[in-house]
Parts: structure tokens; C-alpha cells; sequence
């Protein structure tokens, strides 16, 4: 009884999220997964990679999913904590047993539309993938800008803004991050 009704609820909220999708696009869907309990089956429906063994939290924002969730792919043994940001303007890559802490945010594209900064060169509309390597951890607040990669088995200390590419088995903090120490790579 228990699974027939986990399976008519599992229907019901495809269901709901189908005549979303229909009515108000994918804008439509990313908006209502931040209340939703099973984000990760949702994404994945809309054409997320997302190993099956990946937890996903409640309270997930979406930001810039074009005409699907398509540019995130997430790995094995994957914790995505709570109100946490994704932009998916261009793709994030998501590898094996990484934490994204509380609150972290992960840009992927910058546009400051009409400004008249948008006129020079390095405020310019642009966009590129952020990596995020096996085994590293993102705690709360971290955010990370595009075209950055964390190394595999890299820390990146809570309210750091990562804005270069943190390299293998190092600690970073700070705003702009920058390295605090090195970790053995014996992990």
C-alpha cells in the first residue's frame, strides 16, 4: 500500500509539473522546484544527468534553464544542500562525492544589460561552464564565478568568492579566494 501511494504521488507531482511546463516553460518549472520535496526527480525529467545515488535538497534554485535543465550534470555520491543557486546559462559539471554546502551559488554567465559599464570590455555579456572536481567541497555561501574549476579534493571555505581556478588538494578562502594551505594527496 505504501509504494502504490508513493507512486500515485510521484504521478501527481509529474502531472502538476507537466501542465506547468505547458503553460509557463521551463521558467515556469525551475520556479516551483524551490518548494518542491524531490527536486532531483524533476530535474532529471527535464533533461538533467544526475546519478541516481545523488541527494538533492529542497530549496534549490534554478536560474537561466533555457528549454531544459540539460547543463547540469551531476555525479556519483553528489550532496546538494539546502537554497542553494544554480545558473544554468552554460554548463555545470558536477563530478563524484562533492558537498555543496547551504547558500552556495554558482554563476556560470555575466550580464549587466544596460548599463553603461556593459559598454567596456570586462563587463562585456559573456558565459562559460564551472567545473567542479571529484571530492571537493563547497561550504556555506561559497560563490563560485563562471569558467572556474575546483580541483579534485579541493576545500573552499564558507563565504569565499571563487573567481579562479582552485588547484588539486587546496583550501581557498576569502574574498577573492585565495589559497590558505595545501592538503596531502593521499586522499
Amino acid at each position: 500500500m505504501k509504494k502504490l501511494l508513493k507512486a500515485i504521488e510521484r504521478f501527481l507531482i509529474f502531472f502538476y509539473f507537466r501542465w506547468i511546463h505547458l503553460l509557463y516553460g521551463i521558467d515556469g518549472v525551475a520556479h516551483r522546484l524551490k518548494w518542491q520535496r524531490h527536486p532531483k526527480d524533476i530535474l532529471k525529467r527535464w533533461g538533467a544527468q544526475i546519478d541516481t545515488d545523488t541527494m538533492i535538497y529542497p530549496g534549490i534554485t534554478i536560474h537561466a534553464a533555457h528549454r531544459d535543465f540539460s547543463n547540469l550534470k551531476v555525479g556519483k555520491s553528489v550532496r546538494i544542500l539546502r537554497d542553494v543557486f544554480l545558473d544554468l546559462t552554460d554548463e555545470i559539471i558536477v563530478e563524484d562525492q562533492v558537498i555543496i554546502s547551504i547558500g552556495a551559488t554558482l554563476l556560470t554567465h555575466q550580464n549587466i544589460f544596460r548599463s553603461p559599464l556593459s559598454e567596456l570590455e570586462a563587463y562585456k555579456p559573456s558565459h562559460s561552464p564551472i567545473k567542479i572536481k571529484r571530492g571537493a567541497v563547497l561550504f556555506a555561501n561559497v560563490t563560485v564565478l563562471q569558467g572556474v574549476t575546483i580541483g579534485e579534493c579541493s576545500v573552499c571555505a564558507a563565504g569565499a568568492v571563487v573567481i579562479h581556478d582552485v588547484p588539486p588538494y587546496t583550501v581557498v578562502g576569502g574574498v577573492p579566494a585565495r589559497p590558505i594551505k595545501t592538503l596531502p594527496m593521499t586522499l
